[in-house]
């Protein structure tokens, strides 16, 4: 590992970031939104509808039932909400340019201000962290005495089987994508 700013090589698999993944996923949440609001008006002209007809006293079953179904129409409506407020978030911070690479010698991550090399011999682990949130499982590479780096698989321009085949391929086996942690998400 050198301390001196590190150019990626010609060679190996460049991975770069891009915003096109959640910016989709942000979109079908919108759609999904809309859909939901909709359902949510209908609901609750209905159950509005039927309680003026029928009056039913807050000592009833009828009552809550009314009111348990506006309420879980306007709960999926908020969670809807502010799943889009975050895949709009998210989408708007994705940087762009490379990632990291992947080639003979080892990875080039695109730490800030510039990159740095992590020679196979350091490289301990690759695997794939769950974060069940926004934006989702991230990529994780751990080096040297506990240092890592990570970023979400979303945000990239590769999936994850092509990683594997990358990490295989340039570290004669050594590595490969450890997806087991995230495996319920796909």
């Amino acid at each position: 590992m050198t301390d001196q700013p590190v150019a990626p090589t010609s060679g190996g698999m460049l991975v770069s970031y891009s915003p096109v993944a959640i910016a989709q996923r942000a979109a079908r949440f919108r759609s999904t939104l809309n859909r939901r609001t909709i359902s949510l008006v209908i609901s609750a002209v209905f159950s509005g509808v039927l309680w003026f007809f029928y009056r039913p006293g807050p000592a009833t079953l009828f009552f809550w039932l009314l009111v348990g179904a506006v309420a879980y129409s306007l709960a999926q409506v908020i969670k809807l909400f502010v799943q889009l407020k975050w895949a709009r978030k998210t989408t708007s911070q994705v940087p762009l340019g490379p990632a990291f690479q992947v080639d003979s010698l080892g990875i080039v991550l695109s730490t800030v201000p510039e990159g740095e090399r992590i020679g196979w011999p350091d490289v301990s682990v690759v695997t794939g962290r769950n974060k069940s949130i926004n934006p989702g499982p991230r990529l994780e590479f751990r080096w040297g005495s506990e240092r890592s780096w990570s970023v979400p698989m979303i945000v990239l321009d590769v999936p994850p089987s092509a990683i594997d085949s990358a990490l295989r391929a340039y570290s004669r086996g050594r590595f490969g994508l450890d997806l087991s942690a995230v495996d319920d998400v796909w």
